[in-house]
């Protein structure tokens, strides 16, 4: 019988793929198998203790392209803060599929995840907080105002999401990411 191979990037996207559809507890061991095309006996071999190493894994693979996607680029000082900003609306709208896919911490944050998990996803979500902030900044907005608008900003995705998922108006996310881009930056209130 020919051994079953997937490289690491595919298995963590597919293994991310089905936990920000069915959550923690709403995910099976035979599922994670069905999805990555790997047998039960080669996902324990991969990962010894299991869906929590899996969700581990997949954890530190979603930091790792928020990191290098969302977080990085809105650091980089060589573009203007409206178009760092205008690139991170972009990226975003594409990781959730404009609203279609579920946010893994929204999902994450409904069950009984470990410490170790919240604290990962506490981390990235303030490390946005923080770049969003230093971009407000830069744009001129007080410390505080920065850190109003960038608060205001991830509220308004999760909420946004949820609120898709829960009406089916696919154009939700849409509209609400180009709220945001308009008014992120607008002087004299949000």
């Amino acid at each position: 019988m020919a051994q079953q191979t997937i490289d690491d990037n595919s298995l963590l996207q597919s293994l991310f793929e089905i936990f920000r559809s069915h959550g923690y507890e709403g995910t099976t061991i035979s599922q994670l198998s069905e999805v990555t095309g790997l047998k039960k006996s080669s996902l324990y071999h991969r990962f010894p203790a299991g869906k929590e190493d899996m969700l581990t894994a997949v954890v530190n693979y979603v930091s790792a392209q928020l990191h290098q996607h969302v977080i990085e680029p809105l650091l980089d000082s060589r573009e203007a803060p409206e178009t760092r900003f205008s690139n991170m609306i972009v990226t975003i709208k594409a990781v959730y599929s404009d609203g279609r896919k579920n946010c893994l911490l929204n999902v994450l944050s409904l069950g009984d995840a470990k410490d170790k998990i919240k604290e990962l996803l506490n981390k990235d979500y303030s490390d946005w907080i923080t770049a969003l902030i230093k971009l407000g900044t830069e744009a001129g907005m007080t410390q505080q105002e920065a850190a109003v608008r960038s608060e205001h900003f991830l509220i308004v995705v999760q909420g946004a999401l949820v609120v898709q998922r829960l009406t089916s108006n696919m154009l939700t996310f849409e509209n609400c990411m180009e709220y945001e881009q308009r008014q992120f930056f607008k002087r004299g209130g949000s």
